[in-house]
This record gives structure tokens, C-alpha cells and sequence, in this order.
């Protein structure tokens, strides 16, 4: 069974990565190197869409069809120069399941399914050879990042830098994240301990105190009190600042962070902020990945052509 997740907004998030996936494998192929595909929320391998047919400019009846596409683990199989290792992770069961027959219908390529949180499965990886080498292994990857919600660990994108061997494209859900953190910081509660998870307990640079309010006479003896009772730590006022202060996180870990590519969701309003973050900090390739980068921003941002052409 097809995963029906996401919307045209889908399309053009995978068609980015591929773009990068191919151009990665181009570049790194030709150098001899062993390059892997890290998807940690492969889902069933396909996906399930839906779009509108017809119409008076078609001249036949209107109609929502619903249609199977290619997930990012058929589309990263499909590469050529081909990958050398596939890793596919995936939590639920029945997705898991699908996973299974998309191995079985590549039997030539190296492909390891793994069902389990992302998290731990990435980190119990990246323990081990050949990313325990850093930049001294001839093996390279690209780990895609493209949870449901707030599920990426900050210990994760730390444990993955610190290989200086895999690139990262990683699907930053700038919206809800946004939701989760209240105006006020004595708003956030129980969410204190899931926010210092994703973000690391730096989250809280994204609160202040408000200027001094003004002080007026209240009392018949002059005494000059706050027009504020009590003074409350306030968020930042936008969600750009919020996406710009990640950004800033990400470039404290990784060698290049680019700029993020915006993913529109309902009400044509940005969703998620799609991050590429590249660990080798080599020159050579820190060039590569800015060269890349730039293209697919490019390409995909919201107006371009092959954004439009995505929601067909």
C-alpha cells in the first residue's frame, strides 16, 4: 500500500534532493569514491497523490484522481550513476513492510532496511566504520532528513557533522516548530523537555526581556510603579528570525549551511525550511556543495518554473 502523505508542496521537496542526489553522484562516482543514500523516514518507498483532471479546457468531466508516485527511496534507487550503499529507516510496521518489496525489486543493489526511530538507527550507524574515519575514509553519503514533525533529534545533527563525511538535507518543519514555542516562555511547560531535544537548551536565546515599561505615579504618595506587574521573557516576533537563528545553529556544527529552501504548504504559506548542511570541510568540497546549493534554490523556490509545474 502507497503512503499518502503531504501535497504538491511534496513533489517539489523531492525533486530538490534528487537534483542534489544526481549531481552528488556525478561528481563523486568519477572520483572513485563509495558513496550511500541515508533515508531516515523512507516511508513505503512510494507515495500516494492526488490531482484534478479535467474540466471545460479539457472538455471532459472533473474529477480527483488519485495516483502513485515514486517516494524519495525509489527516486534515490533510480540514480545513475547508481549510489553504492542504500540505507532505508523506517519506524512503522506496515511501511516497513512496503520497504521489503522495493528491496526485492532492486536485487542488485546493496540495501539495508532498518525499522526503528530515526535517531537511534542513524547514530548506531554513524558509530561505526567507515564514519568513524572522517575525511581519511573514501566513503561518502547524503542523509535525507524528512520527518513528520518535530522528531530530529539536535544530538543527531551533531553525531552526523561529526562524521566531516556526510551531507545533509534535512526537511526543517519551520511551522509547527514555531506553534511550539509560545509567545510567552512561561507558556511552554511540559514542552520544555521536547524542545531541548530538537534544538538543544539554546532554544531559549530565542526569548528576552521586553524593554522597561514606563513608570507612572499610582499612589497618592508619589510612589512610581511598572506599568507591567511582572516581567515575562518574550519570543523573537517572527518565524523568520526563528528560521534564521537554526540556520545560525546549523553553521556551529556543520562546515556549510545553505540557505533554505522554502516549501509551501495550504494557503501557499511556507511550512518547512528544506537545509542543506554539508560536514566534509574540505574547500573542494564545500565549493561543490555551494555550486549545488544554489542551483536547486533556484530552481525550486517558490515562483520558479518547475515550482509551478509541481502541483500538476
Amino acid at each position: 500500500m502507497a503512503h499518502k502523505y503531504g501535497g504538491p508542496w511534496s513533489e517539489i521537496k523531492l525533486d530538490a534532493v534528487e537534483y542534489y542526489l544526481q549531481c552528488f553522484s556525478n561528481a563523486l562516482r568519477s572520483a572513485r569514491m563509495e558513496i550511500w543514500y541515508i533515508d531516515a523516514f523512507a516511508g513505503s518507498g512510494d507515495r500516494e497523490a492526488e490531482r484534478a483532471v479535467g474540466g471545460i479546457f479539457e472538455n471532459t468531466p472533473y474529477e480527483i484522481i488519485t495516483e502513485t508516485l515514486d517516494g524519495s527511496a525509489r527516486r534515490a534507487l533510480k540514480i545513475d550513476p547508481p549510489y553504492n550503499h542504500f540505507i532505508f529507516i523506517e519506524m512503522d510496521a506496515e511501511r516497513s513492510y512496503e520497504l521489503l518489496k522495493v528491496q526485492d525489486e532492486f536485487p542488485s543493489k546493496d540495501i539495508q532496511i532498518r525499522r526503528g526511530d530515526a535517531n537511534s538507527e542513524i547514530q548506531e550507524i554513524i558509530c561505526r566504520s567507515p564514519w568513524t574515519l572522517k575525511g581519511d575514509s573514501r566513503h561518502r553519503g547524503v542523509v535525507f532528513l524528512d520527518p513528520y514533525s518535530l522528531q530530529v533529534d539536535w544530538q543527531t545533527l551533531q553525531a552526523i557533522a561529526a562524521t566531516q563525511s556526510l551531507d545533509v538535507w534535512y526537511l526543517f518543519p519551520i511551522r509547527d516548530l514555531t506553534r511550539q514555542l509560545s509567545h510567552k516562555r512561561s507558556g511552554i511547560g511540559p514542552k520544555e523537555a521536547k524542545l531541548d531535544r530538537v534544538l538543544g537548551p539554546e532554544w531559549r536565546e530565542l526569548y528576552s526581556l521586553p524593554p522597561p515599561a514606563p513608570m507612572v505615579q499610582t499612589d497618592i504618595f508619589g510612589v512610581l510603579q511598572s506599568e507591567e506587574e511582572k516581567e515575562e521573557f518574550r519570543r523573537v516576533e517572527k518565524w523568520q528570525q526563528i528560521e534564521a537563528w537554526f540556520k545560525k545553529r546549523l553553521e556551529g556544527e556543520f562546515a556549510y549551511v545553505s540557505d533554505p529552501l522554502p516549501i509551501l504548504a495550504k494557503q501557499n504559506r511556507q511550512a518547512f525550511s528544506l537545509f542543506l548542511a554539508v560536514g566534509n570541510p574540505k574547500k573542494a568540497a564545500v565549493d561543490l556543495a555551494k555550486h549545488f546549493a544554489s542551483y536547486v534554490n533556484r530552481k525550486f523556490a517558490r515562483g520558479s518554473a518547475s515550482h509551478r509545474r509541481s502541483g500538476r
